[in-house]
């Protein structure tokens, strides 16, 4: 198929998404992870109907770059906010944490798995795949709670408004991981020695700096257009910014964005601004992250998908379990509680779509692969156990269980 074909279609489904957006402003029809829009990528791409060609995918990689990057300036406009408003410290503490033990379990595993099986990784690039791997799978998405119930449904009740506060503050763990392992192997690009520790610390300076310039922009009241160019502005520099200096454009564009959420005082209504464009980029992103899917990157991928699935899975039970000590209502859902939080976000296909454009071949494949196959046990797994949940809590009626609301595509 044409290159430009392929643009057209990538841009019908863009308007697409959007039409679904304006027609449905509490959400739209989609899973929450969007995994759907990766498996049909998967079908039109090379392994299987070839429609869209290894060539176009090369072609379009400076467009997911820009996509990805938007889609974590938007994570980071919007991390540590639910409902408008400020989550609490310790939401964010217990959001942090849950990442950090979910990420670290998956880790541990990839690496055991890694050890353990015929492959002719390096000692980097076992620490790199584990490490990517485990920083996809460690996140929950956003909208953990609101894709089982209305929002409105849930205000003001303790246990959904505390899930869904720590649901909106578990991206920062993954997104430094992912600074510091895009620092491990420098790209040829970059001749500037330069010890690998610092790197993470450049990639945040650089994006709190724009993102300075932006809220100083921005200090005043603008019309909508110049908003919307200052913004459009300050995101592209800070991806190409990144893309030059081989740090990964993902946790510059979320640190940019958190930066501006905290320094501008415009925040809630830049956050306004942005959101509704998440959906039409994510479709076509999760499109061209499907395309480039590979399950037979290496044979050791199902005992891999295993180990790092497995793990994900039981350091989702143990951080239900720590969260049951503090929330007496989560204790109702019983032991398996903490598979709540086994919905995966876009963010986490995000990253493995990250790590395919800068390690491509095994390392890349093998992650947004796993990465994938966890969306969908994710799917399968976490709004059922939610909703066990939040039913046992008194917090859902039986008919809200039975006919959850639409559910909308989110990173």
């Amino acid at each position: 198929m044409n290159t430009v074909f392929v643009l057209i279609g990538l841009l019908l489904l863009s308007y697409l998404g959007s039409l679904l957006m304006s027609r449905r402003p509490g959400g739209g029809a989609g899973l929450p992870s969007g995994v759907e829009y990766a498996a049909l990528g998967f079908v039109l791409g090379p392994q299987l109907l070839d429609l869209v060609s290894a060539r176009d995918l090369t072609a379009f990689e400076p467009v997911v770059q820009v996509a990805i990057g938007w889609l974590a300036f938007g994570v980071g406009l919007d991390f540590g906010v639910a409902e408008d408003r400020r989550v609490r410290p310790g939401s964010l503490a217990l959001g942090a944490l849950g990442t950090l033990i979910t990420g670290a379990a998956v880790t541990a595993a990839t690496w055991w798995s890694l050890r353990n099986l015929p492959t002719d990784l390096t000692a980097t690039g076992r620490l790199l795949l584990s490490g990517g791997i485990g920083a996809a799978c460690s996140q929950t998405t956003r909208y953990a709670v609101r894709q089982v119930a209305d929002h409105r449904r849930i205000r003001d009740r303790p246990l959904s408004s505390r899930l869904d506060e720590i649901a909106h503050s578990d991206a920062l763990v993954p997104l430094v991981a992912v600074a510091a392992l895009f620092a491990v192997d420098s790209p040829h690009i970059v001749t500037l020695s330069m010890p690998v520790c610092q790197w993470p610390a450049i990639t945040i300076c650089v994006a709190i700096l724009l993102a300075g310039g932006a809220a100083l922009l921005l200090r005043s009241d603008m019309v909508m257009e110049d908003t919307w160019g200052i913004l459009f502005g300050v995101a592209l520099l800070t991806i190409g910014v990144a893309a030059c200096a081989g740090v990964s454009t993902l946790a510059a564009s979320f640190f940019m964005g958190l930066a501006l959420s905290s320094f501008s005082r415009h925040r809630n209504a830049l956050r306004a601004l942005v959101a509704p464009t998440e959906r039409p980029v994510l479709l076509p992103a999760l499109l061209l992250a499907g395309a480039r899917l590979d399950f037979r990157a290496t044979a050791a991928l199902p005992w891999i998908a295993a180990a790092a699935i497995g793990a994900r899975v039981a350091a989702k039970i143990a951080v239900g379990w720590v969260l049951a000590a503090g929330l007496s209502p989560l204790r109702k859902g019983g032991p398996l509680a903490g598979l709540s939080f086994t919905s995966c976000g876009a963010l986490g296909m995000c990253v493995g779509l990250a790590f395919a454009l800068r390690f491509p071949g095994v390392i890349g494949d093998t992650v947004l692969a796993v990465t994938v196959l966890a969306a969908i046990v994710g799917e399968i797994v976490g709004p059922a156990q939610l909703r066990r949940v939040l039913l046992a809590a008194g917090e859902l009626d039986d008919a809200t269980a039975r006919t959850p609301r639409p559910r909308r595509v989110t990173v």
